[in-house]
């Protein structure tokens, strides 16, 4: 198989190349590369500062991904995007909960990062656990902004490891397309628009605009028993004739045998309306993926029923105000957040006796926020921001024996603990945070601007929060030559309700007074603070003429009150004795320190042009006194972007040395080599067809990546797909 399958991606790479120069020679082919260097990597951004300004400009370290990147690329959703990005790593299919875990200098978990459309909030205020999948689409996206550090002093909590806002395409355009792949992978997407766009609105404010966006994705995902024969040897054989092991390493015998399923989907709806300065919208995203994913084979049922889903909407709306003199604007925005899990999650493993372990947990935050921005004097701008959330919440439920219904009051659902007849507790949190924050920026002080920001937070569940941030950036000789920066931010994490009040295990019967026992128990912490982030970073940039800019990225972060899950030995729950007790706890602190080298050019010669990009990352710290889990040393990221004619060809590498997971437990090095290639048709009456093959995996490797979790269940790294193939077409009117 695995000679078959790299046969199969010589031929696609020598049809491309034997086919490419027929075509490269066709007239009028669309050029991706029309940009200069400081075009692509300079697109004016809004993320790091709420104003319009240059990456090279922002107080941060920034990058914008555009349109033209992203389609030359072949990135169509997030978590593809930042596998690409300096001081990111994915651990994809590596979390039974978030499917894909990202770190960002060192510092994992997705609940760290802020990601917004458009400026609107789309994960959790209230830092439930996010999956980071296919939902995160970027079909419509005009640019990816993404800012690195600390950014709570205007974003207030969560906004720890980054801020990602996805800018989609404004009214005036429509799309659409589809894709088929390997492992019935399948997507499609549409978007439409209609009235005026929003640069015409305001001199024809009783006119408005709308526009739609929709996608959805599918697929069945390899049978990785077949791949990993190894790792799944125990499904391979003892599975197969219905036994599994129990959390003692106890047997358990005559389970009925279910098909192999890990398939993962999901959904994207974007719709706005514009009418002058006002904007009102709908957000709304759901993610499938097995809940099996990243646990020992001898421990987990990977079954069809094994699913873990999650959705989430968001309506706002927002009204700009701009004085007639231009002097001040006053921008408002509400909205009301609905996240839930699926009534359908559940689990099938060890810990629920291999019976249906089902999930749920709810949370509605209702925002307002109020941001003023002036200029005081000539080339100081400054803002001023309001705040208040409240936020309603029914924590991550312990394992339920029956699907909860919404509809009900969870206590009236007779729902009690796996193997006894104890009534499940259910919480009800309801708690607000008032923020305000300052920014003042001082522009062009000679070679020299500088930014100071602080902002102040109250929650009524964990009490005051205070963050700053400053930045400086000089340009010597007044050129944009080279920039140097230095920049310090703080940020916090609230303790989210899924780490203060999740609770989860099962008893099985017992000769004691109480008739029960249990192997294990998670149990709720009521009383965490905040996490707290402290980072130092400097970042200069040199351009070589137009087409080559190199830079070198030096941070230092360090992070204290952590929040992890801890093992406190044996205890009891509801007075039943528990071999082994587990709670989130304050422990221990973590530092993170290392750089990013990164080069990146635009080289034309004759009907070519080309795009090369490589960045390398050291990374290292500390975790409470251990490795950091969920992080390599050294990352290599690599790409080149060529075009010819109507054609586009974009071969990219990633390697990532060995690892740790979160046991300490070592991950291999590795690398993995993809390519996407593109064909642009003439353009046509009805619009531009662009076709598109893309490769992923190419050298067929069997790798590893850091898999989530602790305890009898973890698995030694989570095994990744091999190679796959996909082919579509977009249609741009």
């Amino acid at each position: 198989m695995f000679n078959d399958i790299r046969l199969r991606a010589a031929l696609c790479c020598a049809l491309f190349c034997a086919g490419a120069p027929r075509a490269f020679c066709q007239e009028g082919g669309v050029d991706f590369f029309q940009s200069s260097l400081s075009e692509i990597m300079d697109t004016p951004m809004l993320a790091a500062s709420y104003s319009e300004e240059r990456p090279s400009d922002a107080a941060a370290t920034a990058y914008v991904i555009t349109a033209e990147t992203i389609e030359k690329r072949g990135y169509s959703t997030l978590a593809g995007l930042l596998n690409d990005i300096p001081q990111f790593q994915v651990q994809r299919n590596s979390d039974v909960r978030r499917l894909n875990v990202v770190s960002v200098r060192g510092v994992p978990y997705n609940e760290r990062l802020v990601i917004l459309y458009d400026g609107v909030r789309v994960t959790p205020p209230t830092g439930d656990v996010m999956s980071l999948g296919g939902q995160f689409s970027l079909k419509t996206a005009e640019r990816v902004e993404i800012v690195l550090g600390p950014m709570s002093s205007l974003y207030g909590a969560d906004a720890f490891s980054g801020v990602i806002n996805i800018v989609t395409r404004k009214p005036g355009s429509a799309a659409a397309g589809a894709k088929y792949g390997s492992f019935n992978s399948r997507a499609g997407n549409i978007s439409a628009s209609g009235g005026l766009p929003p640069e015409r609105l305001a001199d024809n404010p009783g006119v408005a605009s709308a526009s739609v966006a929709y996608e959805a994705q599918a697929s069945a995902n390899p049978k990785l028993p077949d791949l990993y024969k190894t790792d799944y040897s125990w499904f391979n054989n003892e599975y197969q004739s219905g036994k599994e092991k129990l959390p003692d390493s106890s047997i358990k015998t005559g389970l009925p045998v279910v098909k192999y399923d890990a398939a993962t989907g999901s959904a994207f709806l974007n719709a706005r309306l514009n009418l002058g300065d006002f904007e009102a919208g709908l957000i709304k995203m759901r993610e499938s993926h097995s809940s099996s994913i990243g646990v020992k084979p001898e421990l987990t049922i990977y079954g069809k029923d094994s699913r873990f889903i999650t959705e989430d909407w968001t309506l706002y709306g927002r009204h700009s105000y701009t004085a007639s003199d231009e002097s001040w604007k006053l921008s408002t925005q509400l909205s009301h957040y609905n996240y839930n899990i699926d009534p359908e999650t559940r689990f099938v493993n060890s810990f629920s006796g291999y019976t249906d372990a089902f999930k749920y947990a709810s949370s509605q935050t209702n925002s307002l926020e109020e941001v003023l921005s002036f200029e005081p004097a000539e080339g100081f701008p400054a803002l001023v921001g309001f705040t208040y959330q409240d936020n309603s919440v029914l924590p991550y439920t312990s394992d339920l024996g029956h699907k909860f219904n919404t509809s009900l009051s969870p206590g009236s659902q007779d729902f009690v603990y796996a193997g006894s007849t104890i009534p499940v507790d259910f919480y009800s949190l309801r708690y607000s945070n008032t923020g305000a924050f300052l920014q003042l920026q001082a522009r062009e002080i000679g070679n020299v601007s500088v930014s100071l920001g602080m902002r102040y937070d109250y929650n009524t569940a964990y009490g005051p929060t205070w963050n700053p941030r400053a930045g400086l950036v000089w340009k010597p000789g007044g050129e944009e030559t080279t920039v140097v920066k230095l920049l310090y931010g703080e940020a916090y994490l609230a303790p989210s309700p899924f780490y203060t009040h999740k609770h989860f295990g099962s008893f099985v019967s017992s000769p004691t007074p109480t008739g029960y026992y249990s192997y294990f128990f998670h149990v709720p912490s009521d009383d965490l603070d905040p996490e707290k982030i402290r980072s130092v970073e400097a970042d200069l940039a040199h351009s070589f003429g137009h087409g080559l800019r190199v830079s070198v990225n030096p941070y230092y972060t360090r992070v204290r009150d952590l929040i992890q899950d801890v093992l406190t030995g044996p205890g009891t729950f509801h007075g039943v004795d528990v071999l082994q007790i587990e709670k989130a706890m304050n422990r221990g602190s973590m530092e993170t320190y290392g750089a990013t080298l990164r080069a990146d050019a635009v080289l034309r010669g004759g009907k070519w042009s080309f795009e090369p990009w490589a960045a390398y990352t050291y990374s290292e710290g500390r975790l409470a006194g251990s490795p950091l889990p969920f992080n390599s040393r050294h990352t290599l990221q690599s790409g080149v972007s060529a075009l010819r004619g109507r054609w586009t060809v974009t071969p990219k590498a990633l390697y990532r040395s060995e690892s740790r997971d979160q046991d300490g437990i070592r991950v291999p090095q590795f690398t993995v080599v993809d390519m996407s290639v593109r064909y642009a048709f003439s353009r046509m009456k009805m619009g531009a067809l662009t076709a598109y093959l893309n490769l992923k995996n190419i050298l067929d490797r069997r790798y590893y990546n850091g898999a989530y979790g602790g305890g009898a269940d973890h698995l030694a790294g989570a095994p990744q797909d091999p190679f796959s193939a996909e082919a579509g077409f977009s249609l741009k009117f």
